[in-house]
């Protein structure tokens, strides 16, 4: 065989070899930057072209590469960060239009363009940090001074800035809440902030409910803070208590739930609101929620709110993410723990039959020491108590005996789990059978 065939073939293997790795190398690249900004893969295209080529445009040894690294990590944790000049600039732009609002009667006059693009900046500014997983302003957050200024941005929330401002607010609160974790407990929980954001919610949906106006983005902002807010456990100001509460917002709540079509977005961060609040209260008869959906009932049906919360039950899901309660099973035992009248008045058989179904599926596939299996069993209790499941109308009958056998006859099984079976198998006789050992 010719030599120069033999060694035009391996070059031509080189170069595949060289192209490959090159596609390989800017892949890597356009999915780093990519899982780090959640961009467009088009803008991580781009973004990799330009630094390829500032790069080729440098020489740099090994001994340079290294010192790069540590003047990236000094850009990182430098007082004079872009981000930190841009952030104390905007909010300082933004407490000045508060003040000047304040001295106008709460109008904006002619701020109103300062501001609105000021915020937005600010908004898009946390968005970044919060999507990056950046704590780059924390401390910045907690300083007096700053602090300060944002006391003003939070009491634009009661003046007359527009709606779509309000919302913008609410959401730059949210980010700061999740840049910094203490501020929500320092400094938003005893702001009239608070208030606020529940009549921006109420005068938003009655907005979108009259006239159809686009006020979906403001109450989803609202919202959310609402949300962090609760999930803090930290305790309210009273009348703000009285205010989520009342039975006219949770009940707007409720029938915005209903009314969304199919606007997933605004039904899940209601959803989660409710689920938010529901786990501030021990006692079904002494919860709004269950006290409203009882009260309403027969003007909203809640159809929507029900079939989600099965959905997400199926599903595994709990939208609250919440360590130590999961949302969705203490949402359904509280329906069926007021003696059940909540849980007869919202939920149908097909419902009932359909979330045994689930608890079932649930004890199976879960390990016998799993400690979320307690809270399976006690909603399942609470259900068969309510007498609305009975051996007629169960359809998982086997599957439960299936998995009360292997509780009862394992050694690691968990004593609340075998006290809650027992008191199953006492109340309900068509569950047990006679190689089941009681009372153990």
């Amino acid at each position: 065989m010719d030599d120069s065939i033999i060694m035009n073939n391996n070059d031509d293997d080189d170069d595949n070899n060289t192209i490959e790795h090159s596609d390989e190398i800017v892949s890597d690249i356009i999915s780093l930057i990519h899982s780090t900004t959640h961009s467009s893969y088009v803008i991580c295209s781009q973004l990799s072209s330009k630094l390829i080529s500032y790069l080729s445009q440098i020489h740099m040894n090994d001994n340079q590469w290294h010192d790069l690294e540590k003047a990236v990590e000094r850009f990182d944790q430098s007082i004079d960060h872009p981000d930190l000049r841009r952030f104390r600039q905007l909010i300082e732009t933004i407490s000045i239009c508060s003040n000047d609002c304040e001295e106008r009667n709460y109008t904006l006059g002619r701020d109103a363009n300062t501001l609105f693009e000021s915020i937005c900046q600010l908004q898009e500014l946390l968005q970044s940090h919060v999507n990056l997983h950046c704590t780059l302003l924390s401390k910045l957050i907690e300083q007096n001074d700053i602090q300060l200024h944002l006391i003003d941005v939070m009491n634009l929330t009661g003046m007359n800035v527009g709606n779509q401002i309000h919302g913008i607010l609410c959401d730059i609160v949210h980010l700061l809440c999740q840049i910094n974790r203490t501020f929500s407990v320092t400094n938003v929980i005893d702001h009239p902030i608070v208030s606020n954001c529940i009549r921006i919610i109420q005068t938003s949906i009655n907005s979108i409910c009259s006239t159809g106006d686009n006020a979906k983005p403001t109450v989803i902002f609202a919202l959310r803070l609402l949300t962090d807010l609760l999930l803090t456990n930290e305790s309210f100001p009273v009348h703000v208590y009285g205010q989520l509460s009342n039975c006219v917002f949770l009940k707007s709540i409720f029938d915005l739930i209903e009314n969304s079509g199919e606007d997933n977005e605004l039904i899940l961060t209601a959803v989660k609101f409710i689920l938010s609040f529901n786990l501030r209260f021990d006692y079904p008869h002494e919860n709004p929620i269950m006290l409203t959906l009882l009260a309403v009932n027969e003007q909203i049906s809640c159809r929507e709110l029900i079939e989600r919360l099965i959905l997400l039950f199926n599903r595994s899901v709990d939208p609250i993410e919440c360590k130590t309660t999961n949302s969705i099973i203490k949402f359904f035992s509280d329906l069926f723990g007021d003696q059940a009248t909540t849980s007869d008045a919202l939920l149908y058989d097909s419902d009932r039959r359909l979330i045994v179904e689930i608890i079932s599926r649930e004890l199976s596939d879960r390990s016998i020491t799993d400690e979320a299996t307690t809270t399976y069993l006690s909603l399942l209790e609470l259900i068969l108590r309510s007498q609305s499941i009975t051996s007629e109308t169960c359809t998982r009958i086997d599957e439960l005996q299936t998995s009360f056998r292997a509780h009862l006859y394992a050694e690691n099984c968990l004593k609340q789990n075998r006290f809650i079976i027992n008191e199953i198998l006492r109340q309900h006789c068509w569950l047990s059978t006679n190689d089941m050992p009681f009372y153990l």
